[in-house]
C-alpha cells in the first residue's frame, strides 16, 4: 500500500532540479489532506485529491547549492531534503554501451575505471541510478526498486555509474564552472529503443506492431485474453518467420564449402580428428560467438543397457542443433520450438543403434547471437533410467562455420517480447525506469543505442523522432537537447579471444550491412529541432560491442552540447559529406565542417604494417606521403554504373578528397569507413574531429549537416 505522506524516490537529498525551468513538488497524503511545501524561504500548499497525489510549483530558480525542501503535514510529519541544487539535468540513456559503468566486471568498465571513481571528488556533480525493471501495465509514479541521488564524491556513488554519463558531467562541470550537474543514469544493456517510447506516443503515431506487443502482454484481468492469445500468435508467427528467414538465407548459407564437408562427415564413426581440438568442455570457447560449432565424442555403453533403447538428453542447447549417433541424426531442435535457445533436448537412439560398445556422438551447435552452449549432455538407458554424464571425458570441436558481416544481427526471435518480464515489450522501460522522472526538467539527453535495432534498421529514424517526442512531452521539457551517439565500430563479440590484427585484410566492399544503414539512419536525428549526434565508429573495438574508449565519446558529446547550447564557437562536429563531382576517373568529395580544414592523419601502426604486407605481395611501394589513403587500408571504396564495388586510393586536395581506384574506370559512387568495423578512419578536420561515415553519388547535392543520400 502506498504510504499516506511521501515523496516519490527522484526527490531526495542531494538532487538537482533545473536552472530556469519551473520546480515542481510532488508526493502522497491521505485523500483531501492539506500539506505545506517550502523551497527555503518560500512556501506553498496544497491539497491531496481523492487518490492522495498533491503536487506544487515554485518559480525558476538560477544555479545554487544548499537549498532545503521541506514538506509538512497537519499531522505533525515531515520530510526534509538537505543539499537540494539547481543546475543543469541530464539524462544518460540507452543500452549497454551506455549502461557500461565506471568500474566493472572485466571487458566490462573503464581501463582506469577504479583509479576514475577513487578519484572522485565533486560534490556539485550529483549522480541519480535507475535499478533495471519492467513495467507491462503502464507508467509508474515511482520507482519500485528504490533510487537516491548522491554526490560524486566516493567510488560507491561513481563506480555503478554510466562511464560515458559520468564523464560527460564531468566535461560539463568543467565547461559551466560553478554550474552544478545532475545525471541520471536510466539504460539497460540489450534493450532497443520501443520499450523506451510511451504508450500515447505510439498511439498518435499508429504504430500497430508496437500497440499489439503492448496488449499481448497486459495484465489479462484488464484486458480480453482471448484477443491476447490471438495477438501472441500473430506475434510469435511474424517472428519465427523473419528468424527463419534470416538463418536459411543469411547465417547457415555463409560459408556453403565447409558446410557441405561438415555434413557429409564430421558426424561418422572413425573419421581423422587431427584438425579437431580436443580436451573437456571447460576448454572449449568457440561457441562464445555467433557460428555453427561441432562437439563429437565417443561413448561407451554397458552391458544391459540399451534393451528399451537409449535416450539423449541435455538441459538446453543455445540455440539450436542437429544431434548424431553413429552418423545418423537421432534428433534436432529448430526455431519453430517455443524458446528453442533454453528448452531441454531428448533424443531417442534407435534401438539396432543401441547396443552395449563404443558409439559416437556428435551435436551440431548453431549460435545466431551471443554467447552459445551445450547443457548438462548425458545419455540414459530406457530401461532403468541410469545416466552416463557426458561432461566428463574427451571431446572434439570444430567451427564448422562463422557468419559473415553480411549477415547482420539475428532478427528478434519468438518469445523475445512476449513475456510480461521481457524488456524488450514497447513502452515497458518508460512505464518503469523514465515515468517516474516526469516531475523532473531536463536541460538534454544523451542516447546510446541502436545496436539491438539494427534489424530494423529503416524504422530507426521514426522510432527516434518518436522517442525525442515522448520524452520532451513527459517531461514539461520541450526545449530539451537531444544528442546521439552513432554506433561504434565493431565485428564480433570475443573479448576473451580476439581477432588477429590482420583479420580484414581479406575484406571485400559489402553492399549488404545492417550496421552501416543504422548508422546512416541515425544521423537523420539533425532533422530534428535542437537534436544532433556524434560518432564513435572510429573508436570501436573489433572484438568487444562495448569498447572502453568512453571518455573520447563523451569528449565529442560534450562539444556538441557546448555548440547548441552553452555558446561555444567553432566547429564542434566532424566533417559531413556535402557533394560529389566527377572528374574523369575520380570522384570530387567535399564537406561541411571542415572548421580550420581537413586533415588526414598517419596510419595506425597495426593498419601501417597490414597495409605494407599486402603492397608489398602486389609489387607496389610502401606507404608514404601525406594526405593520402591507400586501397588496401579498406577506408574508402568506389564503384561504377554497374554497382560493383572496389577499394580505392584516395588523397586530400585543399578541404576535397579525390577518391579512385584503377579498377574502376568511370566511378558513380563513392563510400567511406562503410563497414561494420572500418580498419581506418583517417579524415579528421583540424579541430580533432573524425569525418562521419558516408557514401553518395556523383550527382549527390545536399544541405549542410543533412545524411548522406544513397
Amino acid at each position: 500500500m502506498k504510504p499516506s505522506f511521501s515523496l516519490p524516490n527522484v526527490y531526495s537529498d542531494h538532487m538537482v532540479f533545473q536552472r530556469g525551468a519551473p520546480i515542481t513538488v510532488t508526493g502522497s497524503a491521505s485523500p483531501f489532506q492539506r500539506v505545506r511545501v517550502a523551497f527555503d524561504d518560500l512556501a506553498k500548499s496544497a491539497v491531496a485529491d481523492g487518490d492522495g497525489s498533491w503536487s506544487v510549483e515554485f518559480p525558476p530558480h538560477e544555479a545554487g547549492t544548499g537549498h532545503i525542501v521541506r514538506v509538512d503535514a497537519p499531522t505533525g510529519a515531515s520530510i526534509v531534503l538537505k543539499d537540494v541544487a539547481v543546475g543543469d539535468v541530464w539524462i544518460a540513456g540507452g543500452q549497454s554501451n551506455m549502461e557500461f559503468p565506471v568500474v566493472g566486471p572485466q571487458f566490462y568498465g573503464l581501463e582506469d575505471g577504479k583509479k576514475t571513481a577513487a578519484s572522485a571528488d565533486d560534490p556539485d556533480l550529483r549522480i541519480l541510478r535507475v535499478q533495471r525493471m519492467v513495467s507491462p501495465d503502464g507508467p509508474c509514479r515511482d520507482f519500485p526498486q528504490g533510487a537516491k541521488w548522491l554526490p560524486a564524491t566516493s567510488p560507491e556513488a561513481v563506480g555503478p555509474c554510466s562511464a560515458v554519463g559520468y564523464l560527460f558531467a564531468q566535461y560539463l562541470r568543467k565547461r559551466l564552472g560553478n554550474v552544478p550537474v545532475g545525471i541520471v543514469s536510466t539504460n539497460l544493456g540489450g534493450c532497443r529503443i520501443e520499450p523506451w517510447i510511451d504508450e500515447p506516443t505510439l498511439r498518435r503515431h499508429d504504430s500497430t506492431d508496437e500497440l499489439q506487443k503492448i496488449a499481448a502482454v497486459r495484465n489479462p484481468a484488464t484486458s480480453d485474453s482471448r484477443a491476447i492469445a490471438r495477438r501472441i500468435a500473430r506475434i510469435e508467427e511474424k517472428a519465427r518467420k523473419g528468424v527463419e528467414v534470416w538463418l536459411k538465407k543469411k547465417f547457415f548459407v555463409s560459408d556453403p564449402a565447409s558446410t557441405k564437408a561438415a555434413l557429409a562427415s564430421w558426424a561418422k564413426p572413425g573419421i581423422d580428428l587431427a584438425d579437431w581440438k580436443k580436451g573437456d568442455f571447460s576448454k572449449f570457447s568457440a561457441l562464445g560467438v555467433p557460428g555453427v560449432v561441432w562437439y563429437r565424442r565417443e561413448v561407451e555403453i554397458p552391458e544391459g543397457w540399451g534393451g528399451k533403447g537409449l535416450r539423449f538428453r541435455a538441459a538446453a542447447i543455445n540455440d539450436t542443433d542437429e544431434t548424431f549417433w553413429d552418423g545418423e541424426k537421432i534428433g534436432e531442435t529448430w526455431v519453430d520450438t517455443p524458446t528453442y535457445w533454453s528448452a531441454p533436448r531428448e533424443y531417442a537412439v534407435p534401438p539396432r543403434l543401441a547396443r552395449p560398445g563404443r558409439h559416437v556422438l556428435a551435436i551440431r551447435v548453431a549460435n545466431h547471437f551471443a554467447s552459445g552452449s551445450v547443457s548438462s549432455p548425458v545419455v540414459a538407458d530406457a530401461l532403468t533410467g541410469a545416466e552416463i554424464d557426458l561432461l566428463d571425458g574427451e571431446w572434439h570441436e570444430r567451427v564448422e562455420l562463422r557468419p559473415t558481416p553480411s549477415c547482420g544481427i539475428r532478427p528478434p526471435v519468438p518469445g523475445d517480447a512476449m513475456t510480461r518480464d521481457s524488456y524488450g515489450v514497447p513502452a515497458t522501460l518508460f512505464n518503469a525506469m523514465f515515468a517516474p522522472l516526469r516531475p523532473l526538467r531536463f536541460r538534454g539527453a544523451i542516447w546510446y543505442q541502436g545496436c539491438s535495432n539494427a534489424d530494423r534498421a529503416g524504422d530507426y529514424a521514426s522510432f527516434q523522432k518518436w522517442l525525442v517526442e515522448s520524452w520532451r512531452k513527459a517531461t514539461r521539457s520541450p526545449d530539451m537537447a537531444f544528442l546521439q551517439v552513432q554506433l561504434a565500430a565493431f565485428e564480433r563479440h570475443s573479448p576473451g579471444s580476439r581477432l588477429p590484427d590482420d583479420w580484414w585484410a581479406g575484406a571485400k566492399p559489402d553492399d549488404d550491412l545492417e550496421w552501416t544503414e543504422m548508422r546512416e539512419v541515425q544521423a537523420k536525428i539533425r532533422s530534428l529541432r535542437l537534436c544532433d549526434f556524434v560518432t564513435a565508429a572510429d573508436i570501436g573495438d573489433h572484438s568487444d560491442i562495448h569498447p572502453a574508449n568512453k571518455r573520447e565519446v563523451a569528449r565529442r558529446l560534450d562539444a556538441a552540447a557546448g555548440k547548441m547550447l552553452y555558446g561555444a564557437t567553432g566547429v564542434a562536429t566532424g566533417p559531413s559529406l556535402a557533394a560529389v563531382q566527377r572528374e574523369g576517373a575520380a570522384l570530387r568529395c567535399s564537406f561541411t565542417d571542415v572548421g580550420a580544414g581537413l586533415a588526414v592523419r598517419p596510419l595506425d601502426p597495426a593498419v601501417r604494417a597490414i597495409v605494407e604486407k599486402s603492397r608489398a605481395a602486389a609489387g607496389k611501394g610502401k606507404p608514404s606521403g601525406r594526405g593520402v589513403f591507400f586501397p588496401e587500408e579498406h577506408a574508402f571504396a568506389v564503384a561504377g554504373a554497374d554497382g560493383r564495388w572496389a577499394w580505392a586510393g584516395a588523397k586530400l586536395d585543399g578541404d576535397t578528397v579525390l577518391v579512385s581506384s584503377p579498377d574502376v574506370h568511370s566511378p558513380v559512387a563513392v563510400r567511406y569507413a562503410w563497414a561494420k568495423y572500418p580498419p581506418s578512419m583517417r579524415l579528421f578536420n583540424k579541430d580533432g574531429f573524425p569525418a562521419f561515415p558516408f557514401r553518395g553519388r556523383a550527382s549527390l547535392r545536399k544541405a549542410p549537416g543533412k545524411a548522406a543520400a544513397r
